[in-house]
């Protein structure tokens, strides 16, 4: 007797190529994105970079972009909008909308994508990377 639906094929399945033996040579793989964490370390970000804030910045940032030193911006980058992020293992794109406010300037709104990735269980912005030495 046939169960219903089986055709007569036969899966054969090797313990060296199942893939699943030997989990413990395996990269973990990295927590779930949080899209609130992580449009949260954007918000904090561009706080900071408004503020000329060079802990805040480095503590939101990869650590590819920390820096020594920041200084206030001419004009405000305003973030207005944050889309869902978009996931590709360790790092995320996450579509932006910013308006930069110049004194006697009209607002200037731009959509742009910033790029985070995870290091130490943290997202950190890596939009820019400090200059080598």
């Amino acid at each position: 007797m046939e169960a219903e639906g089986f055709d007569g094929a036969v899966a054969i399945v090797s313990p060296g190529f199942s893939g699943c033996d030997n989990d413990r040579d395996q990269p973990t793989p990295p927590k779930p994105a949080d899209p609130t964490d992580i449009a949260n370390t954007i918000r904090q970000y561009f706080d900071a970079y408004n503020a000329g804030d060079v802990a805040a910045l480095n503590a939101t940032s990869c650590t590819a972009a920390q820096r020594e030193s920041a200084t206030v911006p001419p004009s405000k980058t305003i973030l207005t909008a944050v889309e869902d992020p978009i996931v590709e293992g360790t790092s995320v794109l996450v579509p932006v909308e910013v308006t930069v406010q110049s004194d006697g300037a009209a607002p200037t709104p731009s959509q742009t994508q910033i790029s985070l990735v995870a290091e130490d269980g943290l997202w950190g912005v890596c939009m820019f990377e400090r200059p080598s030495e």
